[in-house]
């Protein structure tokens, strides 16, 4: 339990940031108004926080599995 709290939780807070830093830039609005998918502005939030916790997720997750010790890759 506490691999994936240490996984989940880092990664809940970087995509939150990201998420704020990229509709900083971006306005919801716009985008269905130039040809994206047809989604209401907590439909264009809600898909990219989820994307962003799932790629920052697996990189934590990569990240966490190279920290173990060789040995517990080749035991002898």
């Amino acid at each position: 339990m506490q691999k994936w709290v240490s996984v989940l939780w880092p990664s809940f807070i970087m995509s939150a940031l990201a998420t704020v830093v990229v509709f900083v830039f971006l306005d919801p609005a716009q985008l269905a108004l130039s040809g994206g998918p047809a989604l209401t502005t907590l439909g264009y939030y809600s898909v990219t926080f989820l994307f962003l916790w799932a790629t920052t997720a697996a990189t934590t997750l990569i990240a966490h599995f190279f920290q173990r010790p060789p040995e517990s890759f080749n035991p002898d």
